[in-house]
């Protein structure tokens, strides 16, 4: 979520503001421009002035805390939420926030004591019964939420708010037909509440009636005029494989203006990462919409180049990010994939300029200083690459085994480069350890082992192991068959070599080995030729033994 939804949601804190300091309203204003020129850090330090300046105002604190949030900072956001609240305890808003960053942190019991401490300046608010309903349910206390339901029905009556949480109970308990009795009395009397017509949906297409499902939603649409009834009935045309509908009801919940930002962003954001939701033409016909619609939001720009990126458009993909980059600086994933897409373009230079530039603002991101590292690499730059990659090691402490697999596995290959042999077959091997399925380590340190001639055994299972990972990879095929090869099994061999040949353009590499198969299993002539189409290539590969490569055609058989 971009920065620059804290306007929204600030600005009606703001108006609720009881004191009169003028200097203080105006502070909270030259942060918002603050924000909307991208200057995250400046806008920061106002904060921590006015907090320090303005101790018992609550809005700076709020400000910040969900400028934390927003940027994915759940730990350092949460202190400050709480001491909003401690200075407005009333407040929806603040409340409001408090909760969803409990949420994301999955803690339940925080939950249930903020409700209700709520519930103890609002006793009757169905929403606020609502949530602590939802709640007991999602801790398996379902009972305790339907006696919440009990009592709350009680004291303020009937309730459609009520009445759609005991449904998503009944219904999460498997009682269906309960479930639709209990809404359908809301959809007849017409309720206002968006989420009787969701959920009913929902219902009737659990029942088999899909067909009823969409006209409960379109009902819904009509009597609520609630437009985010165009994202459940855009669900429902999907999982009914009517593609043209879902995109034609996305369309009109992107163009609408009562939709906030934030739904548009998690439905985007679904869309862009699930492969066959929508054609690419029509994720990036929703993109355009959003960055049109929303032109200051960097998120827009990301979810544009992506699909750009998918398309193989390189170049707009990289205008795009670096538009991204220029509203917003501080986000880590969008500098990796600009370096990614000057790599993918092979735009060394520029590649390693902006991984400089992203460290600046995230100066121990192991994740930058890995794809620098590798950048640097790539440009033949092995005393940079070594320090970056080495770098990426020593800053990778907090990160996931996946992360933290992929920096060994290129400094497997860079250490090899720098013939630092036993290095490099360890931190391969650590790689491995880390993640089971990192094929490119698995095939790299087994081919190493192959043209060593050292533990073959384990260089075959390494090498079939990273053929069923990736399949379709001609030169892990290669690989296994060279394994087979100094393993004396000529036969496998070739059936592997054949299928790496398969590929659009064999590698000088592929062909010299194709040949040298052919020859142990007698086919001199044909290993002849191939050799001669090997040599033929061979300037565009310096890994391949020129003098070696004219003598087995000379000689007419293999050579080691």
């Amino acid at each position: 979520m971009s920065i620059l939804l804290i306007f929204a949601i600030f600005t009606r804190s703001e108006a609720q503001q009881t004191h009169p300091d003028t200097a203080y309203q105006q502070k909270l204003i030259e942060f918002q421009q603050l924000l909307q020129s991208g200057q995250i850090d400046a806008g920061v330090e106002l904060l921590d002035n006015l907090i320090q300046e303005y101790p018992d105002y609550s809005e700076a604190y709020y400000a910040k805390s969900l400028l934390y949030a927003q940027m994915g900072d759940v730990e350092t956001s949460l202190p400050f939420a709480q001491q909003a609240i401690r200075l407005k305890p009333k407040d929806l808003t603040y409340n409001n926030h408090l909760l969803g960053l409990y949420k994301s942190m999955g803690d339940g019991e925080a939950i249930v004591r903020t409700l209700n401490e709520l519930l103890q300046y609002y006793p009757n608010n169905p929403a606020i019964l609502r949530e602590k309903m939802l709640m007991l349910h999602a801790s398996d206390k379902s009972d305790e939420a339907l006696a919440v339901y009990d009592e709350a029905t009680k004291v303020i009556g009937n309730s459609d708010t009520l009445d759609v949480v005991k449904a998503e109970v009944l219904i999460d308990m498997g009682k269906l037909k309960e479930a639709r009795t209990i809404l359908e009395k809301w959809y007849q009397q017409r309720s206002p509440l968006r989420e009787v017509y969701g959920t009913l949906a929902f219902v009737e297409e659990k029942l088999g009636n899909g067909k009823l499902a969409v006209k409960v939603l379109e009902d819904g649409l009509s009597i609520t005029k609630n437009d985010n009834l165009y994202f459940d009935l855009a669900d429902f045309h999907y999982k009914q494989n009517k593609k043209q509908n879902t995109y034609s009801v996305l369309q009109s919940a992107f163009r609408s203006d009562s939709i906030p930002y934030p739904e548009k962003y998690r439905v985007m954001s679904q869309i862009a990462s699930s492969p066959d939701m929508l054609t690419l033409p029509q994720k990036q016909d929703l993109a355009n919409m959003l960055v049109l619609k929303y032109p200051r939001i960097a998120e827009n720009y990301n979810f544009k180049a992506d699909i750009l990126w998918q398309s193989q458009n390189l170049a707009e993909a990289k205008s795009l990010y670096l538009t991204s980059l220029g509203i917003n600086p501080r986000q880590a994933d969008t500098w990796r994939k600009l370096m990614n897409v000057e790599m993918a373009a092979n735009q060394l230079s520029e590649s390693i300029m902006h991984g400089q530039e992203a460290l600046i603002h995230f100066p121990n991101n192991a994740v930058l200083f890995y794809f620098t590292g590798v950048a640097y690499f790539i440009n033949q730059d092995t005393t940079a690459a070594r320090e970056y990659l080495e770098a990426a090691l020593d800053n990778s402490s907090n990160e996931n085994d996946y992360v933290k697999s992929m920096i060994y596995g290129s400094l497997g290959d860079l250490y090899h480069a720098l013939n630092m042999v036993k290095v490099s077959d360890a931190a391969y091997q650590e790689a491995i350890a880390l993640d089971s399925t990192n094929a490119s380590a698995l095939n790299n340190l087994a081919y190493y082992w192959s043209v060593r001639k050292e533990n073959l055994e384990k260089a075959a299972e390494y090498a079939q192991r990273a053929t069923e990972l990736e399949p379709a990879s001609h030169t892990f095929m290669d690989t296994y068959a060279w394994v087979l090869f100094q393993q004396g099994k000529f036969k496998e061999a070739l059936t592997w070599i054949e299928r790496a040949m398969k590929g659009e353009k064999p590698s000088a590499v592929l062909l010299e080995h194709h040949g040298d198969i052919l020859a142990e299993l007698g086919k001199t002539k044909s290993a002849v030729t191939q050799w001669q189409k090997a040599l033929n290539l061979a300037h565009e590969d310096k890994s391949v033994d020129v003098d070696k490569l004219k003598e087995k055609i000379r000689e007419k058989k293999y050579i080691d």
